[in-house]
């Protein structure tokens, strides 16, 4: 039985009013409300903390830019709910998320609980959004819940994991100065203190999605020399991954021997010998041919893929981890 199960849910928000207020008002349509909700300003600057000055449903924490496992740490530790659920600001819950999420917890070794995440609206080639349809090993945090007693026994999230390639301002997901993976780094050690996963397919949010840029794609790609450092911390992952133990992608293999295939063509044509190596770019080609017949799509996936495999490839060298 999960009814007498007590719930609060916590938001970390930066400077993002308009979109927090469409949150906190998918979590007042609740099928089964929160007991307590939580928001931390973090860094606020905007009008948020103002906004919610007089609403006797939502207890509002500022933080002074403490990113978004500090943000999310100073959240939970004010509460004494069974049930911690975690969601972004820039998500709105369809009605029966909790419900779905705290249904999940029936059993008692059952320490977090992850549900769908969706994007809110039509989805162009260059946007950003998330969407978790199954469990991936990263456990997200838009879309989360844990049991307080878990969070308690691994002292929360670990502040200071992967700070180093965090942003300030930069992507609006991360909020006020954030760390990488550190949600992922929570869920897994968790799992290693001896509580169990479920996913609540149920238990569904959509998240907004933010218009991108051919700039932006890039950078995005380039940000994945960061999952070697990721399975460095928790090599778990590989079990996980599209293409196997070692392959980020399914198409991996044949986007780094294109790679491989390139870089031998023109050092080939430098010292004025035959390109030989551009035939290791066909089994990428063929790829590539069945995905779109668009030039201009095949074209930006030929570039991510390519962005991804240079990125990769660093991130390897440099974690001395090796993921292709």
């Amino acid at each position: 039985m999960t009814d007498h199960l007590s719930v609060a849910v916590v938001i970390p928000t930066h400077n993002r009013r308009t979109l927090l207020m469409e949150t906190l008002e998918s979590l007042a349509g609740q099928s089964r409300p929160p007991d307590r909700v939580v928001v931390v300003a973090d860094g606020c600057v905007d009008d948020t903390v103002e906004a919610l000055a007089g609403r006797p449903d939502i207890t509002v924490i500022t933080s002074p830019g403490l990113g978004a496992a500090g943000a999310r740490n100073a959240g939970w530790r004010t509460l004494d709910a069974d049930v911690i659920a975690f969601i972004d600001d820039d998500c709105r819950a369809e009605p029966r998320w909790l419900a779905e999420l705290v249904g999940q917890f029936r059993a008692p070794d059952v320490g977090l609980v992850q549900g769908t995440t969706l994007p809110a609206g039509e989805v162009g080639p260059y946007d950003r959004t998330v969407r978790v349809v199954r469990q991936t090993g990263l456990y997200e945090s838009c879309n989360i819940a844990y049991r307080r007693d878990a969070l308690e026994a691994v002292a929360g999230m670990r502040e200071s994991f992967g700070r180093g390639f965090g942003q300030r301002g930069g992507d609006p997901a991360t909020g006020g100065g954030s760390g990488f993976g550190e949600d992922t780094d929570l869920a897994w050690r968790v799992l290693r203190s001896g509580w169990r996963p479920e996913f609540a397919s149920g238990a569904v949010v959509r998240h907004a999605v933010f218009p991108g840029t051919p700039k932006a794609m890039v950078a995005e790609a380039w940000r994945t020399r960061l999952f070697p450092f990721l399975l460095s911390e928790i090599p778990e992952l590989r079990t996980y991954l599209p293409g196997g133990r070692w392959l980020f992608r399914k198409q991996s293999a044949i986007a780094q021997m294109a790679m491989g295939g390139l870089i031998g063509a023109v050092g080939a044509t430098l010292v004025g010998r035959r390109p030989y190596p551009a035939i290791l770019t066909l089994p990428y080609l063929l790829w590539l041919s069945r995905q779109t017949r668009q030039p201009r799509r095949a074209a930006d996936i030929a570039v991510r893929d390519a962005v991804t495999s240079a990125a990769l490839v660093t991130g390897s060298v440099q974690h001395r981890t090796l993921l292709l």
